[in-house]
């Protein structure tokens, strides 16, 4: 039913009820109806007024605007529109038949018609025969005090004669311990429904019984032979069989009507969508918190796989809003967010599957978020990342590293890594009071133990643990047993270190294993044994004091940076934040030197946030970084905003990645740029140069620029690759994984991959205009190498492919090793080299020249050079050359 469809019916329902009391129908007005609905006043005045505009409302001016039904008419002849049926999901849809269906079976003369639902488990079976029900009293077929009796056979399925007691009632001394009459569920149902949920797990004897009390309306207890009693019961039953089963075509033939409930995979997206809505609005009323749910989450619980259908999506809703709770209690946040950091990876699936289902989904669903408030009102609001909590931010990050070429499995160990040293922050800040609060979230028992093994800990250890500890290990135990039965361990990079430095509380955190492995039926792992033990070691160190990231602005102008530092330590009343100002006619070697003085001064041990306008300053931090070896993010087009908010997080102890995060995914320009920067796909050209950067990705996305426009390189067919450094050796694994794709010429970054197949300049190298024409000399080698590959096809019988990429690799080589060789010589080379590749190949005799052994004694340096340069290509053809070969290709080389 759409809104303005559900406006009127309230209107109408309203009115009548104004109507039947007695009283004059004065309508309602916008705010009334908005409250009644819970919806935006906004909305519900913008339907009115549809409503009044097709003419279907009267609208009565006056403080406040008041609305009511046009035709009054209707209520004089007792006519209503008033149907239970209408709120159900699918109404006009998907379950359009099975209501009319419905409506039939309770309406049809004298007493209805007896019915059975089919359908998979979970598709609302149970919920539609209470509808039914409702509907039945609704038109006066029952009144209000008639039964709704519910029996699920399956309860007693292994137990006939119970079953057949709990179900008929039992004759005084039918069986042993029978010691006097009881009615059953039948006779309860006297007068109303009888509803039996999987009746296809009815004994024979059960079924003859039923089938008796449809046919003839009486029915025996057991025990009795003699005496029938009379009822009167609308019987409805419910199955997960299929209709064709044997045992079903014998209810079938005695029950007239069948009705089949769709499954959630047979129902329309649209629908699906609306009862996400509707199971998120309960539970915002149920927990009375605000509920802010990512794009992201919703189409991942509307596309993924739900088997078991509005049952399991109803159920899973609610696991994830009980995880989303739990972190809500970590992060102290007043709104519950639910991002796909909450959901199991069964549910993350379905988002795999939204390009597949774009057109359709984006109907309906085309917002950053949906809201539901406690009080039940549910509006679109589109969210600014940074009012999202931790889980948004780490899965904002995901994305990033994802570009990045990061493997999956160091993404997972990133953000875990991250999301206990979150934990460690939140210590930081909770109370010692807040036991009551602990034990709505977390099991009292799991506390106790907790609680039991941190009094033995203080008695071995010497040391006090207050609640800020256990209240944190007790939080940190729950998401630890999340994470290991979703399969999602977590590696702790700290282990020998903690090993090594705290044996006693390592050996002390196994005995709170023990327990915990045998509380849950687990098995921690020796990593999950460290994150203990750092629980254990954190009163004394960390927790108690935490240095806090610097933040440094620099800008062009006189003032520019120091006036907008300004109002940020104005704002958040703290002088934390330092600008400098560079002066439009300083040299950029002046004010790099000054400007590493100042993040000296503002580094503190946890690093420096730099934040910068535009120009040479971009590259700053990765020069500065080079030389101190300080831990620098920079972040340009910087604003008042991202001041702000750099300098907020940098005194709420955020790490200087988090801060860094949350500047780059305040400014939509970066976060376009960052996600347009690069991919590993077809559209990449094969020679690729890549610019990395300690920094960040905005030194390495201007370094891209500098390249392309210095070097020309759309008009060499080369493209560039930017990515950000985040350690030393995830950068080289970054390299060794574009290289396995592409064809890297040269690398240009701050920090030198020691990649001896690729040139490398430092940053400071283009910064300074130097060295650039030797990668434009490189670039022009490489063209001239990949130009020769159709002669060695021709002219060979080898792989003129493998060879080209082989020879390339040989070539840079050398060229690191300062063994530059000139156009002709090269072209020499490689005819030579592959000519000699083939005779290999084909086991013919290589030329010797008598003078190589001359050669071979005077320039054993320049052979073991070029045996070097030469072991990858040799390896690719599965040859190896004899040292007069070596020889031959050092008087080419070097012009013996």
């Amino acid at each position: 039913m759409k809104r303005i469809d559900k406006v009127y019916k309230t209107l109408y329902e309203f009115c009548l009820r104004q109507y039947k009391s007695g009283e004059n129908i004065i309508g309602i007005s916008a705010i009334e109806l908005s409250k009644t609905l819970e919806i935006q006043r906004t909305n519900a005045s913008s339907d009115l007024n549809k409503l009044y505009s097709q003419g279907r409302v009267e609208k009565i001016e006056g403080k406040p605007v008041l609305y009511k039904v046009l035709d009054e008419a209707i209520f004089k002849h007792g006519e209503t529109s008033i149907d239970v049926f209408e709120n159900v999901l699918g109404a006009s849809v998907s379950l359009r038949n099975s209501i009319l269906q419905a409506k039939s079976a309770i309406v049809y003369p004298p007493d209805g018609l007896h019915t059975i639902l089919f359908g998979e488990t979970g598709t609302g079976k149970s919920m539609f025969a209470e509808t039914m029900f409702k509907y039945a009293k609704e038109i006066g077929k029952f009144t209000e005090d008639s039964p709704f009796v519910t029996f699920n056979c399956a309860d007693y399925s292994n137990n006939p004669q119970l079953l057949m007691a709990q179900l008929f009632g039992v004759k005084k001394g039918s069986y042993t311990g029978a010691d006097k009459d009881r009615d059953g569920l039948i006779e309860k149902a006297n007068g109303g429904i009888l509803f039996l949920d999987e009746v296809h797990r009815l004994p024979p004897e059960g079924q003859e019984m039923l089938f008796y009390i449809i046919d003839k309306g009486v029915y025996r207890k057991l025990g009795e032979t003699q005496v029938e009693n009379s009822i009167k019961v609308l019987i409805i039953c419910a199955t997960t069989e299929n209709t064709q089963s044997g045992l079903l075509k014998t209810f079938t033939r005695r029950i007239p009507m069948t009705i089949k409930l769709p499954s959630l995979r047979e129902r329309s997206l649209e629908e699906r969508y609306d009862l996400i809505k509707t199971f998120l609005k309960n539970e915002a009323k149920c927990i009375k918190t605000d509920i802010t749910v990512t794009s992201n989450t919703l189409k991942a619980l509307l596309l993924y796989d739900c088997p078991n259908n509005i049952g399991q999506l109803k159920s899973d809703i609610k696991l994830c809003c009980a995880k989303a709770f739990l972190n809500n209690m970590l992060n102290r946040e007043e709104s519950l967010y639910i991002n796909s950091q909450d959901l199991p990876d069964y549910i993350i699936k379905g988002a795999l599957k939204y390009k597949n289902n774009k057109e359709e989904v984006d109907k309906f669903l085309n917002e950053d978020a949906l809201k539901f408030t406690s009080s039940g009102i549910n509006t679109w609001e589109t969210e600014e990342k940074s009012n999202y909590n931790f889980y948004d931010a780490l899965e904002e990050k995901k994305k990033v590293l994802e570009t990045k070429g990061m493997n999956e499995k160091d993404i997972k160990l990133i953000m875990s890594l991250d999301m206990d040293r979150y934990l460690k922050k939140y210590i930081l800040t909770i109370g010692n009071d807040n036991l009551e609060e602990l034990y709505k979230v977390v099991d009292k028992k799991v506390v106790s133990i907790i609680d039991r093994f941190l009094k033995e800990a203080e008695r071995k250890l010497n040391r006090k643990f207050n609640n800020k500890i256990l209240y944190g290990l007790s939080m940190h135990i729950v998401s630890t047993i999340e994470r290991i039965k979703t399969g999602r361990n977590m590696e702790n990079h700290q282990l020998e270190d903690i090993k090594y430095n705290y044996k006693k509380e390592f050996e002390i955190a196994n005995v709170l294993k023990e327990s915990i492995e045998c509380y849950f039926n687990v098995i921690l792992s020796e990593d999950e044994v460290g994150f203990i033990t750092m629980f254990l070691c954190m009163d004394n160190n960390e927790v108690v004091k935490e240095e806090k990231v610097g933040v440094v602005v620099a800008m062009h102008g006189e003032s520019a940076a120091t006036s907008i530092v300004d109002v940020a330590n104005r704002l958040l009343g703290e002088n934390h934040a330092i600008g400098y100002n560079m002066p439009l006619d300083q040299k950029p070697e002046v004010a790099l030197e000054n400007l590493m003085d100042i993040v000296r001064n503002a580094n503190k041990g946890n690093g420096v946030i730099l934040l910068v306008d535009m120009g040479s300053l971009v590259f700053f931090g990765d020069m500065i970084s080079e030389k101190t070896k300080i831990p620098i993010k920079s972040v340009d087009m910087v604003s008042t905003l991202i001041v702000l908010e750099a300098t907020r997080k940098a005194l709420l102890n955020y790490s200087l990645e988090e801060i860094y995060d949350a500047c780059t995914s305040s400014s939509p320009y970066k976060g376009k740029i960052y996600k347009e920067s690069y991919e590993f796909n077809e559209r990449l050209k094969n020679n690729v140069i890549v610019t990395a950067c300690i920094t960040g990705q905005g030194a390495a996305l201007k370094l891209k620029d500098i390249l392309e426009q210095k070097l020309n390189l759309s008009r060499h067919n080369i493209d560039v690759i930017p990515i950000e450094i985040t350690d030393s050796t995830k950068f080289k694994r970054n390299i060794e994984k574009i290289k396995k794709n592409k064809n890297v010429i040269g690398v240009v970054s701050a920090s030198n991959p020691k990649d001896r197949e690729v040139i490398y300049l430092s940053t400071s190298d283009i910064f300074k205009g130097e060295k650039i024409n030797e990668l434009s000399e490189v670039i022009a080698l490489i063209q001239t190498i990949d130009s020769m590959q159709k002669v060695i096809e021709e002219n060979t019988d080898i792989n003129s492919s493998k060879f080209i990429e082989g020879f390339r690799k040989f070539i840079i080589i050398l060229r690191n090793n300062n063994v530059q060789i000139g156009e002709n010589p090269m072209l020499g080379l490689i005819l030579h080299i592959a000519c000699a590749i083939e005779r290999v190949l084909k086991n013919e005799k290589i030329i010797h020249i008598n003078s190589n052994g001359d050669i071979v004694k005077k320039n054993m340096d320049k052979i073991n050079l070029i045996r070097d340069a030469l072991e990858s290509l040799e390896s690719s053809f599965g040859v190896k050359f004899p040292i007069e070969e070596y020889a031959n290709v050092v008087k080419i080389a070097y012009y013996l």
